[in-house]
């Protein structure tokens, strides 16, 4: 059974792995970036994995080979990282990029060392399809606004389906990780993190006080002087 606690943390979440089967393929490479009172921390997990079943075309892709023989790469010890990820995820909300697939690469990992693999909270979001439905909440205020409803099929064609998540990202105006950065766990884990700021927190222009807009004003204002001179 999951945390029942009221989840007071967000983890943003990212695995890289062997393979996608959670029975045969290791996490290898696991980010966490915990927010707590909107403060946020950044946790890398590097832990040696099983190669015997190992899909080279994820190897390829997250660029395992590559990435471990760099210098500077360490692992960490399979135990006490495992322990140290429980502790992490404890009582969190997971937020992720199709976090179910995260969260069942690390229950497997936690689980063997741990009666209870899943110490976080049981509901886990996925970041792109809240992109999708604040893209689509835009295309229901345009059909009112304009009595059009192409505005649907515009988004849907945008979008491709299944939904192309480095789309749907540009969309809301976040830009995805460099491709020297995708598949590494802490780069899309900031991307999730920024992702889902895009979505659920409002422009500081808009969430400013009036004294906040005027210091807003002032500095444009000043920048704006000091190029003119």
């Amino acid at each position: 059974m999951s945390s029942t606690r009221t989840p007071k943390i967000v983890a943003f979440v990212d695995t890289e792995t062997t393979g996608l089967d959670p029975f045969l393929h290791d996490p290898w490479e696991i980010a966490v970036i915990l927010r707590a009172d909107g403060q946020d921390e950044e946790h890398v997990l590097r832990i040696e994995p099983d190669l015997t079943n190992a899909d080279p075309a994820a190897l390829s892709l997250n660029r395992y080979h590559e990435r471990t023989t760099r210098p500077g790469w360490e692992w960490e010890d399979r135990e006490a990282a495992a322990r140290r990820l429980h502790a992490l995820l404890d009582g969190a909300v997971i937020v992720g990029s199709n976090p179910a697939f995260d969260a069942e690469m690390i229950t497997h990992l936690l689980g063997r060392y741990f009666d209870q693999p899943r110490p976080w909270h049981y509901r886990t979001y996925d970041v792109v399809t809240l992109a999708v439905g604040s893209l689509y909440g835009r295309a229901a205020e345009r059909t009112r606004a304009d009595c059009d409803a192409s505005w649907y099929d515009k988004i849907g064609h945008a979008i491709g389906w299944p939904w192309r998540s480095h789309n749907v990202s540009r969309y809301v105006q976040v830009e995805p990780p460099a491709p020297d950065f995708r598949h590494t766990a802490l780069a899309d884990a900031r991307w999730v993190r920024d992702l889902w700021d895009r979505i659920t927190v409002p422009d500081a222009f808009f969430a400013a006080s009036d004294e906040q807009l005027a210091a807003m004003a002032g500095d444009a204002l000043s920048r704006s002087r000091r190029g003119q001179s």
